[in-house]
């Protein structure tokens, strides 16, 4: 576990979240990240709650495109209210990542990406378990699982990639992966 003490920031810390943000914001750019994997690069999901299915390439020949991450931006929309908001591209690559380490063809299941702040409010009020300042009202977090591979081995390998935050809720089926500061919990 990490320490979120919020005013403990040492100058280890302080470089531990500056390595963490370059790897979010600049992973596209990184060319060991370019040379490490396929030119193109795709996404699949299944939206449990729209029903949904997506199958598109959000990065090819060394950069994110805009015909995919509409069509994903549209995916992850607010299922509640019809609300879009921009996806962090960072988290599309940390959900590529996660994907090629769990070996599988499958696609994620979404069980929540972005959420409008309307929407946001009507789950803290029926839920502990929701965050004022959510970052799935930023765009920034996802909440998902992979059929045909374990709860906890998507939630290890999501930790190994120290990219953000993961979130593990085995009772509700979910882990949750967000573009943050790198940090666990559940």
């Amino acid at each position: 576990m990490t320490d979120d003490a919020p005013n403990n920031l040492t100058r280890r810390r302080l470089l531990v979240a500056g390595a963490s943000l370059a790897a979010t914001s600049l992973l596209p750019l990184s060319p060991a990240l370019a040379a490490s994997g396929p030119s193109v690069r795709k996404l699949s999901f299944h939206h449990l709650h729209t029903g949904e299915t997506l199958t598109t390439t959000f990065w090819a020949d060394g950069k994110f495109q805009p015909q995919g991450l509409g069509k994903l931006e549209r995916l992850m929309r607010d299922w509640r209210n019809g609300a879009q908001h921009k996806i962090d591209e960072g988290l599309y690559q940390f959900l590529y990542a996660l994907h090629r380490r769990m070996d599988t063809n499958s696609p994620f299941e979404i069980i929540s990406a972005y959420r409008s702040p309307q929407t946001n409010d009507a789950l803290r009020r029926v839920s502990t378990g929701v965050a004022k300042r959510s970052l799935h009202m930023e765009g920034m977090a996802i909440d998902v699982r992979l059929p045909g591979r374990q709860l906890a081995a998507l939630r290890d390998k999501a930790w190994d990639l120290q990219l953000g935050g993961v979130g593990y809720y085995p009772k509700s089926d979910f882990i949750h992966l967000d573009t943050g500061r790198v940090r666990r919990w559940g």
